[in-house]
Order: structure tokens, then sequence, then C-alpha cells
């Protein structure tokens, strides 16, 4: 009976190789998706140097990462754990996230940035005003903001 485990002694390689694979995937998930927050807070950065367009500046955001992470059922607290706290928050406008975790802000951005660029291919929204994308885009811009706080946090 105490020697029962060596029944699974030929899986093992296979076991060890597939939880392998899956903790270099978490942690390559983790690092595309700050990646790619990374490179969406360079690309408003650009876009206040060199003037882009409202509709510039959506079409080069990406959410692609996010995106395939919720997929694949990506544990977005492998991230960070725990929930927004007021030490983390530096700016008084993003106070109604407190309480929201590491996940609902990648979903929010995500999704944000999907509607952003649904309704830019119906037209231009570089002078539409009744969508307020500036705000919009500053809002987008903010929860990245918070994020990186509370990541660093």
């Amino acid at each position: 009976m105490a020697l029962d485990w060596i029944i699974i002694f030929k899986e093992l390689p296979k076991l060890i190789k597939d939880l392998g694979g899956l903790i270099n995937n978490s942690r390559a998930t983790k690092n595309l998706l700050l990646s790619e927050v990374k490179n969406n807070l360079k690309q408003f950065e650009n876009a206040k140097k060199v003037s882009l367009t409202y509709d510039e500046l959506i079409k080069i955001l990406s959410n692609e990462k996010i995106i395939e992470a919720r997929k694949t059922g990506f544990v977005f607290s492998l991230i960070k754990i725990g929930k927004i706290q007021a030490k983390h928050i530096k700016d008084k406008r993003n106070n109604r996230y407190k309480g929201k975790d590491c996940e609902w802000l990648f979903v929010s951005m995500s999704d944000k940035i999907d509607e952003l660029k649904k309704l830019q291919s119906q037209r231009s929204l570089n002078n539409l005003k009744e969508l307020n994308i500036g705000r919009q885009l500053s809002n987008l811009l903010y929860k990245m903001k918070l994020l990186t706080q509370f990541l660093n946090n």
C-alpha cells in the first residue's frame, strides 16, 4: 500500500512539464499585461507630445493582451492580491474605485478601450461633443495611473 504512488511515476515528467508551463505562462501573461499597460501609458504621453487627435490615440491603444488573458482564465490576483485602499489613491477622482481589485481595473480599462474603438469604427470621434471623448480618455488614463500606484504600493 505504501508504494501505490509509484503507479503514477511514468506520468510525473508530463505533470511537472504541464505545471512548469502553467507557471511560465502565468508569469508571461503577467509580464505581457503589464507591458501593455506601460505601452498604453507611453501612447498617452506621446499623444500629448505630438498632438495626436482622439482618433489617432484610440487607434494605437491596445487591449489585446487583456482580452487574451480573460479568454484563458488568467487569475489577475497573480499580479496583485487585495483591494484598492485609500493609501493607493493619489487623485480624488479615483476615490470611487476604492474596494476594487486588480482584475476589475484591467477589465474596466479593456472594456473602455474596446468601446472607444467600436465607436471610432462608426465615425470620427474628434469633434463629437455628445460623448465627451476627452473625458472618457482622461478617465482611462487615470485608471491606468491608479493601477500603477496600486501595484507599486
